[in-house]
């Protein structure tokens, strides 16, 4: 899942002011967190798998947050006409589907966003974490 925030570029040349090794790993690993946990609070629940399969991973000198379950996009921006327009998979109208022995015909989902306000609200704190982490 890939997105922009306006804005962010800012946010990116103030932390890599302070990358370097282990400091920049567990600076980025408290950040991550913070969007983590976050997205958890705010994640809808049916069954609590996705809710249950949100993590956060550093890689180097990235940081990546999300859910494993691969049905997490829909939520995160919907499905079909009542989707964000702004990503593909909500291009069909309607669609039909078979389960539990029956036919079913749906427009779509709209969406139920815990990821992206998890990132975009909380810019103070992830980076007041990251500075922690990095010891600053």
């Amino acid at each position: 899942m890939n997105f922009s925030i306006e804005g962010i570029d800012n946010v990116v040349d103030k932390l890599t002011q302070y990358a370097t090794g282990d400091k920049m790993q567990r600076g980025l690993a408290m950040a991550g967190e913070v969007v983590r946990a976050h997205a958890v609070a705010n994640c809808p629940v049916a069954t609590g798998r996705l809710k249950g399969s949100i993590v956060s991973q550093v890689d180097g000198d990235s940081v990546a947050i999300g859910p494993t379950a691969d049905y997490g996009i829909y939520v995160e921006f919907g499905t079909g006409s009542k989707g964000d327009k702004s990503v593909s998979h909500t291009s069909k109208r309607h669609w039909t589907y078979y389960s539990g022995g029956r036919f079913y015909t749906t427009s779509g989902q709209a969406p139920k966003p815990f990821l992206v306000p998890a990132l975009k609200n909380n810019i103070s704190e992830i980076i007041m974490k990251f500075r922690e982490g990095y010891g600053v």
